[in-house]
């Protein structure tokens, strides 16, 4: 067991603490999901558990062990707690990927044959057979998140803590990384500490602890936090169709030993439909709070029949072929165009291009055939604003207000000017004021997050590409930034957003294109992808959920009927 006993952390001496007064344990073969705002402390309890930081007050024991108290204990507990981190090109030392899961078990002094089935078990856990000679840079950003998890695994440790581990996957990843933690969890016995965003992770797991600056402020079951705290979890908690749909149900009845996931709960609501145990107006209940807002579903159409009345298009890629090295093209013959005004999605599962295609269409690639112009012109520096997976990348300076007033000053801004527009682009992202003096590196991963985006919009460029934007933002970061992407539109500018949470942004997109390998598979208005499973086939994606949820009760409602 892992017990955490009155700890606190404080950073600076002048701040308040970034954990105060924290008490919890971590149970074998338990998922406990850590959850909170950007900034309440998550990510700083995970180092705890794992033995890479120590606290200042109280104490963290894992299995009898206590890393405060010598250089021994630590190793013990690092060896008994595997960590992946948020982003996992961090923790990777190896450029092979057989090198890199085989490291932690050469450590350990094992065998050859050993360490050889370890890392075999371990990439055929997280779905990488078969990459055993890849480059490790040579990997999609999701794809380097399972090999982190791989070269954890190979450790065979007894508890595991995943920082925003799932963050990176495309939609289709994550169930079966959800599945694996379930597994390793109750099967395997191991505890799982997964800090996270996502509902549905939150909603399989046996354990929810909702901290607020630096304070554990609920700890129980997700069931409990849905049903009894919905006002907390709304605060919290991205907002999902599946958990409105959750929620109907247990409003028609589910049973509480049923627990929440989607999947059980739409599953009982049908059947119990079926035995005329729900009735059909529960059943229309339950498929109605599937649907996105309306405000939100109507925007493409409204978009569509605006866009005869645009003049020309403010982001155009005509025939774009690129590659690395020369050889195997990483994209093929791409036909993008997006207009002054418009949101546009990229969505493609890892390694199909979406990172690529950013940096093309934003000059930082020059493209092997094919052209890419801004407003009728050749793309050039500053012309468009490009927002990276990982916002450590981008972010340099030594405040915040440094930061963002940055790319204005390096394009002849006066320095009142790139203030002004500093202060501007935090607002629209949420920045608080009391930030912007701050070191960015001594922010947690949204608010971070929140700094590149801004330092971007600081540009006032006519087209934005914003890569997994949202990845490791809290619920009302989430919404800001939505908010923000469709202000910047509303004034003009064309919006390119990539990303994995393909449910997320459907309902606050104009127009929708799907990649696999390479290439543009499906183009078309976000209200018109409900229904298509071929395009979501086509692009090796799984539906959304909340797709599925919905064919599964118009199955339920058509039997019904015809009894």
């Amino acid at each position: 067991m892992i017990e955490v006993r009155c700890v606190s952390v404080r950073y600076h001496a002048d701040e308040r603490a970034a954990l105060s007064d924290i008490s919890l344990t971590v149970l074998p073969a338990e998922v406990l999901s850590l959850v909170g705002a950007n900034g309440s402390g998550k990510s700083t309890l995970a180092s705890l558990l794992c033995a890479l930081r120590l606290p200042g007050d109280g104490s963290v024991s894992v299995d009898g062990f206590d890393p405060a108290s010598s250089a021994a204990a630590r190793r013990e507990v690092r060896r008994r707690v595997g960590f992946v981190r948020q982003h996992p090109a961090d923790q990777l030392v190896s450029t092979s990927v057989a090198d890199e899961v085989a490291f932690g078990p050469r450590n350990l002094g094992l065998e050859p044959n050993d360490v050889a089935a370890r890392v075999e078990r371990a990439l055929a856990r997280v779905g990488l057979e078969g990459f055993e000679g890849r480059d490790t840079g040579a990997l999609s950003g999701g794809q380097q998140q399972l090999l982190a998890v791989a070269g954890v695994l190979a450790m065979e440790p007894s508890y595991m803590v995943l920082d925003e581990a799932t963050s990176m996957l495309d939609a289709s990843a994550r169930p079966a990384m959800r599945a694996l933690v379930t597994r390793l969890a109750h099967e395997v016995g191991l505890g799982v500490v997964q800090v996270t965003h996502d509902p549905l992770e939150i909603l399989a797991s046996d354990r929810v602890v909702v901290l607020e600056a630096g304070s554990v402020i609920f700890d129980g079951s997700p069931r409990r936090l849905l049903s009894d705290r919905f006002d907390l979890w709304s605060d919290t908690v991205v907002d999902d169709p599946s958990v409105r749909a959750v929620r109907a149900c247990i409003d028609a009845g589910l049973p509480e030993q049923m627990g929440c996931e989607p999947q059980g709960a739409v599953s009982w609501a049908a059947e119990a439909h079926r035995h005329r145990q729900v009735a059909p107006d529960a059943l229309r209940s339950i498929k109605a709070a599937l649907r996105a807002p309306e405000a939100a579903t109507g925007r493409g159409r409204a978009f569509a029949a605006a866009v005869d009345d645009v003049a020309s298009d403010a982001l155009l890629l005509d025939g774009v072929t690129f590659s690395y090295d020369g050889c195997e093209p990483v994209l093929r013959d791409i036909d993008l165009a997006v207009q002054p005004g418009e949101v546009a999605l990229v969505a493609g599962p890892s390694g199909s291009g979406k990172s690529t295609l950013a940096c093309v269409a934003s000059g930082l690639f020059d493209a092997d055939a094919g052209s890419v112009r801004v407003n009728g012109a050749p793309v050039r520096t500053g012309s468009v604003g490009i927002a990276f997976q990982r916002p450590e990348d981008q972010l340099f300076c030594e405040s915040v207000r440094d930061e963002l007033a940055f790319a204005p000053l390096n394009l002849g801004a006066t320095a009142q000017e790139a203030a002004c527009r500093a202060e501007a682009a935090a607002r629209l992202v949420g920045l608080e004021d009391d930030l912007l003096d701050r070191y960015p590196f001594d922010l947690s991963g949204g608010q971070a997050r929140r700094v590149a985006i801004a330092s971007v919009l600081a540009l006032d460029a006519g087209v934005y590409l914003l890569d997994e934007p949202t990845a490791g933002l809290d619920a009302a970061g989430r919404r800001a930034l939505h908010e923000t992407v469709r202000a910047c539109a509303n004034k003009g500018c064309a919006m390119v957003v990539i990303s994995h949470d393909l449910e997320e942004w459907l309902g606050e997109v104009d127009r929708v294109l799907l990649m696999a390998s390479g290439a543009v598979v499906w183009e078309g208005m976000a209200a018109e992808l409900a229904g298509r499973a071929d395009a979501f086939a086509r692009a090796g994606l799984r539906a959304p959920l909340s797709f599925e949820l919905d064919a599964m009760l118009a199955d339920a409602l058509a039997d019904g009927s015809a009894s």
